[in-house]
């Protein structure tokens, strides 16, 4: 059996694609060729690997088989390139990141443009993922080190605990609630509210504690970026439930959180990373820069809260 490499990339696009014509254009080639080197492929194999019915493009059990191997395979690979490129130290290869979103909000400027500084000739790529994808994008080795919510229940991802993030009422400095200083969550029933969608942690989390207290939420805008929501809530009225830390950075001059009791809302966030998967010197130093960083970050929000806002904050950590 006789297989090369292309090949199995090329069967790997038309699973990403479910289709031939968008698979061809993926791997700049034409769908004849494509179609050939697939037949080749399968001649190899001794057996059909894509089911070609009318229903679409499908795998067979066989065809099954060879792409999760074909998967390992270049996960194997790019875990090679790195550590090839480790001969060179710090001095070139790249860094992917996956980070949940309201992370991404409020930690990862200062930890992206902390590590650039020093790093410069590492490409650092940091996507914005749901909690879940960030561990699938470990698990397959797409992802070097991942920020997400703890504990996982992955048992081949190990993880660093970073920050509680706790979620609070957000308003703006002339809402009917602004001079509250905390408030339970049964007094919120009917409140008009923006919230990120249901495919965000923060969402579920809040729902889950209005359903335990009896409250039907009265969501009357979804919006899928925080920092969209903040905008919103600063021009409308409107409140929100995010991570009390995303007001940190003093963006929006009148917004003021309202820590929520009865239930209590938080979860921790943390690093994590595969534990049998080749660990680069990057990857290294950005879990450590990113631990003392944030411990620093948070030493400056409660020695100065609500004092001078995002730029005196980062000055200090420029110390």
């Amino acid at each position: 059996m006789i297989m090369e490499l292309r090949q199995l990339r090329y069967l790997a696009a038309i699973v990403q694609e479910a289709n031939f014509t968008r698979a061809a254009e993926k791997v700049f080639v034409s769908q004849s060729a494509l179609s050939q080197q697939i037949q080749a492929l399968e001649q190899a194999v001794g057996t059909v690997l894509i089911d070609r019915s009318k229903r679409g493009v499908r795998l067979t059990a066989a065809g099954e088989i060879l792409y999760y191997h074909a998967q390992r395979i270049f996960t194997e690979l790019e875990q090679a390139t790195t550590a090839i490129n480790e001969l060179q130290g710090l001095q070139r290869g790249a860094l992917q990141i996956g980070v949940v979103q309201t992370v991404n909000d409020y930690l990862m400027p200062l930890l992206a443009s902390a590590f650039a500084e020093q790093y410069a000739q590492i490409k650092l790529v940091v996507d914005e993922l749901p909690a879940a994808a960030v561990e699938t994008g470990l698990e397959q080795g797409k992802l070097q080190v991942g920020l997400a919510f703890l504990p996982s229940a992955n048992q081949s991802l190990s993880t660093l605990p970073l920050l509680d993030e706790r979620l609070v009422l957000v308003v703006r400095d002339d809402h009917a609630l602004a001079q509250q200083k905390e408030i339970k969550v049964a007094c919120l029933d009917q409140l008009p509210m923006v919230m990120l969608s249901n495919t965000f942690c923060t969402r579920r989390l809040w729902e889950e504690s209005a359903r335990m207290t009896h409250v039907q939420p009265r969501i009357v805008m979804e919006m899928n970026t925080v920092s969209s929501i903040l905008g919103v809530v600063e021009n409308s009225g409107l409140a929100t439930v995010l991570p009390e830390l995303t007001l940190l950075r003093k963006r929006f001059s009148r917004l003021v959180g309202i820590h929520l009791t009865e239930p209590h809302l938080s979860r921790q966030v943390g690093l994590m990373w595969h534990r049998d998967n080749f660990m680069c010197s990057a990857s290294r130093v950005f879990l450590e820069m990113t631990q003392k960083l944030t411990e620093r970050w948070l030493l400056v929000s409660k020695v100065l809260p609500g004092s001078g806002g995002g730029k005196q904050m980062n000055e200090y950590l420029e110390r």
